[in-house]
């Protein structure tokens, strides 16, 4: 049978702004942002086939997603601010034979997986690809480190196989798992690597030596004969202190998780199916999550409050991610489209 992850009660509204938490020195505060009005901004499309993943660089201001028909597209952003129109405007990257499942972009660095195997390791400013590697298994999910130096890529295999981003040749493996690897997330400050299995299992490891640290959560032993549940991690995010990492499942419940203890500090039901990716607010003050239930949903971290759900797509949504210092919010979905949610303060009347 096969087995795929899409690459994800109550409605809590909140009339005031969600406030920020307060920015490193030297930085400058972000803008101001409300969640609760979060609006539909514009639909950019079509993809041309199913969107299966999303990724943004905020030194560059270009979004860029992967889709069914094999291409990765690009956009700058005068299209994301809604200047020009996004239908059709977008730089087209062609390089797999296939969907392409996975992306993962730091800086310069963007790497591609597809269903032909192939990790295609670009210079996104040329459009051109400079490495081309051949995985041993068919690769789903992709991390990059901070530093743009290390690619984890994992999908059908037990194994995280890293990748130098500078050569395109292949490194050490990383071995725990027991299940398909569905997961992946690196700390902001690139310490540590989480992934999560097809079980539910969600290991900790210390990077870059590639150290296991412990299984997150950590889990209450079960009553004697009785096996645990098996829960999907489907997607894994960690906050930009560090200091938190989310879980999504495939039963639609987020949990917040400790990482340096692997204790829960909440869950956070809402979606009503399987949680597809998940994305903190560059300020940690708010999660976006996308799910195979068709919505976005806006979360209060802070006390596990749903605070808005965004309703348009037609079809599963793939993945969400924060762009423009938070002002926007872009999700990818299997209906062909990508989406763009406005969260700033609307204009008084």
């Amino acid at each position: 049978m096969r087995r795929r992850i899409g690459v994800i009660l109550v409605v809590l509204v909140v009339a005031a702004a969600l406030p920020l938490s307060a920015q490193p020195p030297g930085k400058p505060p972000l803008p101001s942002i409300n969640p609760a009005t979060a609006r539909l901004e514009q639909t950019i499309g079509e993809l041309g086939g199913a969107g299966f993943a999303i990724a943004y660089s905020e030194p560059r201001e270009t979004l860029i997603a992967a889709s069914e028909n094999g291409t990765i597209q690009t956009w700058s952003k005068d299209v994301l601010v809604n200047v020009r129109s996004g239908s059709g405007s977008a730089n087209v990257l062609r390089g797999h034979n296939g969907a392409v499942l996975a992306l993962a972009w730091e800086d310069a660095a963007l790497v591609s997986a597809g269903v032909d195997r192939k990790l295609l390791f670009w210079d996104v400013r040329e459009g051109k690809i400079l490495h081309t590697g051949q995985s041993a298994f068919l690769v789903r999910v992709l991390a990059m480190s901070p530093d743009s130096k290390t690619v984890a890529a994992a999908g059908e295999d037990k194994s995280i196989q890293l990748w130098n981003a500078d050569t395109g040749k292949p490194g050490p493996k990383l071995e725990d798992h027991e299940d398909w690897v569905t997961s992946l997330a690196y700390s902001t400050d690139g310490k540590f690597l989480a992934s999560g299995d097809w079980t539910g299992k969600v290991a900790l490891w210390e990077m870059p030596e590639g150290k296991k640290i412990r299984n997150l959560p950590a889990p209450p032993m079960p009553p004697p004969k009785t096996p645990p549940d098996a829960t999907p991690a489907t997607a894994l995010a960690f906050s930009p202190d560090g200091k938190t990492l989310a879980l999504g499942q495939g039963d639609g419940v987020i949990q917040l998780i400790n990482p340096a203890d692997g204790k829960i500090i909440r869950p956070m039901p809402g979606h009503t199916s399987a949680v597809t990716g998940i994305a903190w607010h560059p300020s940690g003050t708010l999660i976006a999550s996308s799910s195979k239930d068709r919505t976005i949903r806006l979360w209060n971290p802070a006390n596990g409050q749903m605070i808005k759900a965004l309703e348009g797509h037609n079809a599963w949504a793939e993945g969400v991610v924060f762009l423009l210092q938070g002002t926007r919010l872009a999700s990818v979905s299997a209906d062909q489209t990508v989406r763009i949610w406005d969260l700033s303060e609307p204009p008084k009347k």
